[in-house]
């Protein structure tokens, strides 16, 4: 059956959509804390709770070892074929090593914190596990469980940070009551993954994948999170063991990714995958190609306005929100936000789908290598920025890399895989557009109400630019 270009494009969008919702409610409270902490904690403190959510970040995908990335790459069919398959030893070696590494956080955070070992143990296990149910249920299409959990983890996560800073501030029983919050998104996940799981059991099974594939693909993706995870924290991990406490800090808050931009880049990635792994067109280049077209058009629609708002509007931002605290971040943010206009394509989709984990995590592996090499002649000649500035040159460099071999795979032009025309326009649109309306509200407003009318002014060029793109 085939479906109209609008149909196809408007699925890609609500999918996007309900994907980009269930994981921006949880990040987007992290965000709120890190800043709401900024402000109100001495950074000894702070220093203390971050250390806690760096060290759960770099521990939960080694974990999960790339099995909610698999989940995404199939069909509900395929993944029922592939509960039944698993033999029962698979199910008790991933237990035992979920369990392991959850003893190894618990033991982190025991001596640093000194946490009651249960505490982090229950949270890595159930955090690490609700992943991958998430992953099941995005898979299932069940959005409104997704969408309805995350809200309320989102909401008891900001209350009992508020009431620990109001009302007596304990990182034991803070700590204690977010994995209460935790649980319950774990135990909801389970029970509906459970009811979905059983809804599906009489659907055909799938046909044309061969299971060997699927073991080394999975071998691949979960290497490849490792590597993407440990590429984001390594330069941050890297600091807090070199540098002092308010180095540390300083660098932290400079380099902090901006909360949604990363899950709505997973979020597109995840709905062009939905769209393959549910037709019979894995051979048809044309359709791949039209499908991440029409997501780097999307994606291009929030990145570019965002990077416009942040590079014009940097130190409002921090004068606002950290109340000039963190002044000194600022020019570290301007380097790392040079990576958000490469985030408006989702590089790695493509290969995933057509099996080619060899060259994603070549790609990966190579990144972090060049990033790790260029640290240190970066830091020596231009500081801090030298370190943040080694990870933009890597990520475009590894752009480059996934967009060559994509193209050799799929036997196109490179030209044909990214709506450079498109981006173009976009770019040269949004930036004059940025440029006035900072210098227009610098010249006669104050510093707040100069970026509460960047902020308008960049929600208003999302929504109309998404209009006009799902209009064509």
């Amino acid at each position: 059956m085939n479906h109209s270009p609008q149909v196809k494009a408007n699925s890609l969008f609500s999918n996007s959509l309900f994907i980009f919702l269930t994981r921006f409610f949880p990040s987007l409270a992290s965000t709120v804390i890190v800043i709401y902490f900024s402000k109100n904690l001495n950074k000894d403190v702070y220093g203390a709770y971050q250390n806690f959510w760096i060290q759960l970040n770099l521990l939960y995908p080694i974990a999960c070892f790339g099995v909610h990335v698999l989940i995404i790459t199939y069909s509900p069919p395929f993944l029922l074929k592939l509960k039944n398959w698993l033999s029962s030893n698979a199910y008790f070696v991933f237990g035992l090593w979920l369990m392991l590494l959850s003893g190894l956080f618990a033991l982190l955070q025991h001596r640093s914190l000194h946490l009651h070992f249960a505490i982090p143990y229950l949270f890595l296990f159930t955090f690490s596990l609700s992943f991958i149910f998430e992953s099941i249920l995005i898979v299932f299409k069940n959005f409104k469980t997704l969408v309805t959990v995350n809200m309320l983890y989102a909401a008891g996560f900001l209350f009992f940070h508020w009431y620990m800073l109001h009302y007596g501030y304990s990182l034991h029983w803070l700590f204690v009551c977010l994995l209460g919050v935790c649980l319950f998104r774990f135990i909801v996940y389970a029970i509906v993954t459970g009811v979905e799981m059983r809804k599906q059991k009489d659907v055909a099974t799938a046909q044309g994948i061969v299971i060997k594939d699927v073991r080394s693909l999975w071998l691949h993706l979960g290497l490849y999170d490792v590597v993407q995870n440990s590429s984001n924290w390594i330069d941050k991990f890297a600091i807090s063991v070199l540098f002092t406490v308010q180095v540390s800090a300083i660098y932290v808050n400079g380099t902090l990714n901006i909360p949604f931009l990363p899950i709505l880049l997973s979020a597109a990635g995840s709905a062009v995958l939905l769209q393959l792994g549910n037709t019979n067109k894995d051979d048809n280049v044309a359709h791949s190609v039209s499908l991440v077209n029409q997501s780097g058009r999307l994606l291009s629609c929030v990145m570019f306005p965002v990077f416009f708002f942040f590079l014009c509007y940097r130190y409002e931002v921090f004068d606002v929100l950290f109340s000039g605290k963190y002044s000194q971040s600022v020019p570290l943010f301007l380097i790392s936000i040079l990576v958000i206009p490469v985030r408006a394509y989702s590089f790695t989709t493509i290969l995933q789908n057509r099996h080619k984990g060899s060259v994603i995590n070549t790609g990966a592996v190579g990144e972090l290598l060049l990033a790790c090499g260029l640290m240190y002649p970066l830091y020596q000649f231009m500081g801090l920025s030298g370190l943040a500035l080694s990870f933009v040159i890597s990520t475009y460099l590894q752009a480059g890399f996934y967009l060559f071999y994509t193209a050799r795979i799929l036997n196109v032009k490179v030209f044909s895989l990214v709506p450079f025309a498109n981006w173009l326009i976009k770019l040269i649109v949004f930036a004059i557009v940025f440029i006035v309306i900072h210098y227009l509200s610098a010249l006669y407003f104050t510093e707040l109400i100069s970026l509460i009318l960047g902020s308008i002014v960049c929600m208003i060029s999302i929504l109309i630019s998404l209009r006009i793109e799902l209009k064509k």
